[in-house]
């Protein structure tokens, strides 16, 4: 994680931040007992097929562009960060989750493998769980265009997301758009829930 993090310092980085209402998204969540950071994981998906710049990442002779999405959660563990990746992530919800679960198991019995915790390529970061995180900036990890910082909701009822870019890979406006869409997808809950 450190070398990791110390490749994304030079990083060229700009944040983009929106304030949205996620109750409808916990309720439901909730009501069918499924994993938030999933729904949002499949709202950044839809998202990033939208807006195809966010699956790219820089590289020394240019841009890449990807295919797959595959995006990693942020995950904090005894030994510290790390960042287990949901591949194809526009796959069914279920499907998600089951591959979820695996990777879990997999952390907790400490036999994740590197293959499971590289080549994503867009980076979800939630500090909701924790009262009084009302917004904060995520470093984005080499490889990625884009992390997105999901905060606690604020004493106005809304959650912060905050998308940290590479701005090598995209620009202000291509954020604000990302997350417009974004907007859009985590307000429409019963497609995500499928």
């Amino acid at each position: 994680m450190a070398e990791n993090m110390a490749h994304s310092v030079n990083t060229p980085t700009f944040h983009v931040t929106i304030a949205a209402d996620l109750k409808p998204l916990h309720d439901a969540a909730h009501a069918k007992h499924q994993s938030l950071s999933l729904l949002l994981v499949r709202a950044c998906a839809l998202g990033i097929h939208e807006h195809p710049d966010f699956n790219a990442c820089w590289t020394p002779a240019g841009l890449a562009r990807r295919e797959r999405i595959d995006i990693a959660i942020a995950v904090d563990t005894p030994g510290g960060l790390i960042t287990p990746v949901l591949r194809d992530t526009l796959r069914p919800l279920d499907e998600l989750a089951e591959d979820w679960r695996e990777l879990k198991d997999k952390l907790e019995h400490r036999r994740l493998k590197p293959a499971d915790y590289s080549g994503a390529t867009f980076y979800l970061s939630n500090l909701g769980p924790f009262a009084g995180v009302e917004q904060f900036d995520a470093i984005v990890p080499s490889g990625a265009a884009a992390i997105l910082a999901v905060a606690a909701p604020s004493p106005d009822g809304l959650t912060r997301l905050t998308l940290s870019c590479d701005h090598r890979v995209v620009a202000g406006a291509d954020a604000a758009r990302f997350l417009a869409t974004l907007s859009k997808h985590l307000g429409a809950v019963d497609a995500l829930q499928q």
